[in-house]
């Protein structure tokens, strides 16, 4: 049973690393303050994702760095962190109280939370 999950885990990391290039809104005018070069998603723009493991995840953009994840009739806003690739978001008070991730590039998704239970989920996500 063990090897049938880390199998599981295995190739969901393997997929997480293969996802397609992301197509980010930029824009590079300057402010008069400082370089502007980053993404403005608009605020209150809204994804629903399905998920390998059955779930069904709908993100809504709440401003440039912070997304609300809804799921199963709990919410949970994360906030934008430094991403080498997509766009990153994580909250130390996740969807059933402890840490979450929710990686996106494109559209797939790669989500990881603790369940009620203080189980790590992890799964990945596609856009609907």
């Amino acid at each position: 049973m063990k090897i049938k999950s880390l199998l599981s885990v295995a190739a969901v990391l393997a997929l997480a690393a293969c996802v397609a290039p992301v197509s980010n809104q930029t824009h590079s005018h300057d402010h008069g303050h400082h370089d502007h070069g980053h993404s403005h998603a608009q605020s209150g723009s809204t994804k629903q994702f399905s998920c390998d493991n059955g779930l069904t995840v709908q993100t809504r953009q709440l401003g440039n760095n912070k997304i609300e994840l809804a799921m199963e009739g709990k919410q949970a806003v994360l906030t934008q962190t430094r991403s080498a690739s997509g766009e990153l978001y994580t909250a130390d008070k996740g969807l059933f109280g402890s840490g979450a991730q929710w990686h996106a590039k494109g559209g797939e998704a790669f989500f990881s939370f603790a369940d009620p239970y203080g189980n790590k989920v992890e799964t990945s996500c596609n856009a609907m």
